[in-house]
């Protein structure tokens, strides 16, 4: 009987312990489960060592998604966003693309520049194995959060699949573009946020298509460092547009000041070593001068001082304050920078053991060029802003002097890269450079038939008319129309 007790004793014991501990011994029990999963095939493996290499470009959605669903957890909303001027101290180490990712760009050229522009950029090799021999999305360049935020899908579908219309240019032609916001910040009660702006040159006939390159949605809030999407970069073979076109994304900080209008802003919220890494990008390309993947549009950046922003106002700063020439800290030390732009006379486009002679500097001058009698030669003149003339006086041998103007902007044009072929010259001529605002100008002579490189020339892509065009698709314009 006594046996039969302590049994018993044992038996209720051994059940309270079993009950008590389920969950551990369920647990136990899953690993060696986990562990007989079938081995995964060659492709499998490879693929993942791949993503371990790359963990910062290559982490999954579900990853991204788990991110983004512990940052709702946080309780982040419009109203709990940090003021804007805590970024003056607290800069973001996260820029929103990988800088191997890129091969150029500029910064927001403000709108007491030479040649204004309402955003920033960064642009895309379209030659890059990397992308022309992409199968999925997860394969193109990510997308990063730069700060905590909420997404914002801006232009409703839009945000998807956006035709950008230019049918007023000649010839017309078009692009598709996604974009969305990232609310990070409020200024005075007004909500602050990041722009993002695909623009691949490209025409998808499938208006989903750039769907698949987003991983979040609408009122999604994001840490930051999260993947929020990626860029579709096409082959040369598949890019629309003109020569001013080149694969790359927008980028800038807006506030919104009104109900229908935002302000653009210089993005002067990242880390002193990012605005370096992406100020070295945007004077030394990676792809050289030459590259086939640019437009013009990089010339807005082409011998400007480390910056995020380039002679802006007030209205243009996202921490307010007084005109600036150069936003670089984004606060009272960059009332201290030389803002001058200087593109070296060695960059123009011909190899420097052909030249005759080359200069550049800023401001009116005289020079003395080294002809002799007769000399036929090339040369390229760039001048970074206006007003600004040129003109040849030339000496003839009975000592008159003839003067030959040959070049004059007037006030309001930016950037110009002139390639002049077959002058000819005699000895004892000069250049009379007049550039009173001090814009800078860079040139360079070399002997007639000389090989020159030609940036944002190299390109040729044909113009392309998407489903539907003409009347033009852009809804924008349609409407417009219609009210006339």
């Amino acid at each position: 009987m006594f046996t039969k007790l302590i049994y018993m004793k044992r038996v209720i014991i051994l059940f309270l312990l079993i009950s008590f501990c389920g969950g551990a011994t369920d647990s136990r029990l899953t690993q060696p489960q986990q562990e007989q999963q079938p081995q995964e095939s060659s492709d499998q493996k490879s693929e993942e060592q791949s993503n371990q290499q790359n963990a910062t470009k290559q982490s999954s959605s579900s990853s991204n998604q788990q991110s983004s669903n512990q940052s709702q957890n946080s309780g982040l909303t419009l109203q709990t966003l940090p003021d804007i001027k805590e970024f003056m101290t607290n800069k973001s180490n996260r820029f929103f693309v990988d800088f191997e990712d890129i091969i150029a760009g500029h910064p927001y050229v403000g709108k007491r520049s030479p040649r204004p522009h309402n955003d920033a950029q960064v642009y895309f090799s379209n030659t890059d194995p990397r992308w022309r021999e992409a199968t999925k999305a997860s394969d193109y360049p990510p997308l990063y959060a730069v700060a905590d935020g909420i997404i914002q899908m801006a232009q409703g579908e839009g945000s998807y699949y956006n035709v950008v219309d230019h049918s007023d240019s000649d010839p017309p032609w078009w692009h598709s573009s996604y974009a969305f916001k990232l609310q990070f910040a409020q200024n005075n009660g007004n909500v602050v946020s990041f722009l993002y702006q695909m623009e691949g040159y490209v025409i998808k006939d499938n208006e989903t298509f750039f769907k698949d390159y987003l991983l979040v949605e609408n009122g999604q809030v994001v840490k930051k460092g999260d993947i929020l999407g990626y860029m579709y970069v096409p082959t040369q073979e598949e890019m629309v547009g003109t020569m001013q076109s080149s694969s790359h994304i927008a980028f800038s900080v807006m506030e919104k000041v009104g109900s229908n209008r935002e302000q653009e802003m210089a993005p002067a919220i990242f880390t002193e070593e990012v605005v370096k890494q992406f100020s070295y990008l945007y004077r030394n390309p990676r792809e050289g001068w030459e590259s086939s993947s640019y437009g013009n549009d990089w010339s807005r950046a082409r011998g400007l001082p480390d910056s995020m922003g380039w002679y802006v106002g007030p209205a243009e700063h996202p921490f307010g304050g007084e005109y600036l020439d150069v936003v670089f800290y984004g606060d009272e030390r960059d009332a201290s920078l030389d803002p001058k732009q200087e593109i070296l006379s060695t960059e123009l486009g011909f190899k420097t053991e052909n030249y005759i002679f080359n200069q550049h500097g800023h401001g009116t001058t005289t020079l003395d060029l080294p002809f002799s009698n007769n000399s036929k030669v090339d040369f390229i003149i760039v001048t970074n802003g206006s007003p600004v003339t040129l003109k040849f006086i030339f000496t003839e041998n009975d000592g008159k002097k003839r003067e030959v103007p040959f070049l004059n902007k007037p006030k309001g044009m930016g950037y110009m890269y002139e390639y002049y072929e077959g002058f000819s010259f005699n000895s004892n001529t000069q250049l009379i450079i007049d550039d009173p605002e001090n814009w800078g100008w860079s040139l360079a002579f070399v002997e007639a038939g000389t090989s020159v490189i030609v940036p944002g020339q190299t390109r040729t892509v044909q113009p392309k008319c998407p489903p539907g065009c003409p009347p033009s698709p852009n809804p924008y314009k349609l409407n417009q129309s219609k009210d006339k």
